[in-house]
């Protein structure tokens, strides 16, 4: 899964809404949010690494 910030920003914003209503539903979904946003975050760094290295020569 690919969110952008906006994304991930919307779904929070979302989540905090209903926050009073349902609060076990919440912060399970708080849980999800957060792990897809530590897998995004992992995937451009890795991505930027991988793009900023250069090839060595033996």
């Amino acid at each position: 899964m690919h969110f952008s910030w906006k994304q991930h920003l919307e779904l929070s914003r979302k989540v905090s809404k209903s926050a009073d209503a349902h609060q076990g539903v919440a912060l399970a979904l708080m849980g999800v949010g957060l792990s897809m946003l530590a897998k995004d975050l992992l995937a451009a760094e890795l991505l930027d690494r991988s793009s900023t290295q250069t090839p060595t020569k033996n």
